[in-house]
């Protein structure tokens, strides 16, 4: 793993030029115990140019993000695209939402470099090798409200850095930055199922581009997690770029890394959800997964190619 590159320090230029300009980001910075609350959507309005700074920090500032416009020809959706050299660092290494922060009223999904500082979860970080010992600890943080000092004081501890240098970026499920974010997950379904379900070694993944649909905003909370994850199920593509074994059967692994792959296709995720009594732990995670993959084999100079993207689940 790429022990010389701290996404904390990656990811500060960003952080910065949020900071010394939110008012024309449309986010709102406050103090919390000491430690620094970017409000970016829960009590404000945040804006598409601070949906792709909140992108690029949750990446640790070592992919590029872009919009683009139409997602599809013909079809009036935006779209998200990422480009990565460093694919399983940027996504299960850094923008997987994999630290849930449940404190008294409090609960909360983080991503983003602060979860490379606290080692959270460890196994993913013993599985890569990696972590970042940067002073400062910054994460993104999906919530229905602001944290509380309870929460600031875990999260510090957990990071193991002083107050004053944890920086939390703040949105909420119906939220534009929400929805932008969301869409530009592409690489990390892909990766997360290669490397953590179907056990592919993840130095053989070299770099990856995606794209997202970006799905209808809504201010309903409920119709809003259903709509980012329907996108996220049906209208992601993703175009990796691989160094095989002379071993690997990419044949029959490229047909297991789309959602089509999951026997819940063809089903909405907040249906699915609710049957899960809420708990993602519960649900057929194989559903949450690009749409369509392709891999560049740079071994044998193959391509290959599984899945679809399904308008008919975004649009409605």
């Amino acid at each position: 793993m790429n022990h010389n590159i701290s996404l904390t320090k990656e990811s500060m230029r960003y952080l910065k030029d949020l900071k010394e300009n939110a008012e024309k980001y449309q986010v709102k910075i406050s103090t919390i115990n000491d430690a620094t609350i970017i409000d970016c959507g829960i009590n404000c309005e945040g804006s598409i140019a601070a949906g792709l700074l909140f992108t690029k920090i949750s990446l640790g500032g070592i992919a590029k993000v872009n919009i683009d416009f139409p997602a599809v020809k013909s079809i009036p959706m935006i779209a998200m695209r990422v480009e990565t050299s460093y694919p399983v660092l940027a996504t299960i290494g850094c923008q997987a939402a994999s630290w849930n922060i449940n404190k008294g009223d409090f609960f909360g999904m983080a991503c983003g470099p602060g979860r490379a500082v606290a080692h959270k979860p460890s196994k993913i970080y013993k599985l890569i090798n990696y972590k970042d010992t940067a002073s400062q600890a910054i994460l993104c943080i999906e919530s229905d409200k602001l944290p509380t000092t309870e929460v600031i004081e875990y999260l510090a501890d957990k990071c193991k850095v002083e107050k004053k240098n944890l920086t939390l970026l703040m949105i909420k499920t119906s939220c534009l930055i929400e929805y932008l974010q969301m869409a530009a997950r592409a690489i990390e379904l892909g990766v997360f199922k290669l490397v953590e379900q179907l056990g592919y070694p993840h130095e053989r993944i070299l770099h990856a581009i995606g794209t997202g649909i970006v799905a209808p905003l809504s201010i309903d909370d409920d119709l809003s997690n259903d709509r980012v994850n329907n996108a996220l199920i049906y209208g992601t593509r993703l175009y990796l770029i691989i160094k095989s074994d002379v071993e690997d059967n990419l044949d029959e692994l490229v047909k297991q890394i789309p959602s089509t792959s999951s026997h819940s296709y063809g089903r909405k995720f907040l249906e699915l959800f609710k049957e899960a009594d809420g708990d993602f732990s519960k649900m057929d995670l194989n559903l949450l997964a690009p749409s369509e993959v392709i891999l560049n084999d740079v071994r044998t100079g193959k391509l290959y190619q599984a899945g679809k993207i399904d308008m008919s689940f975004i649009m409605d």
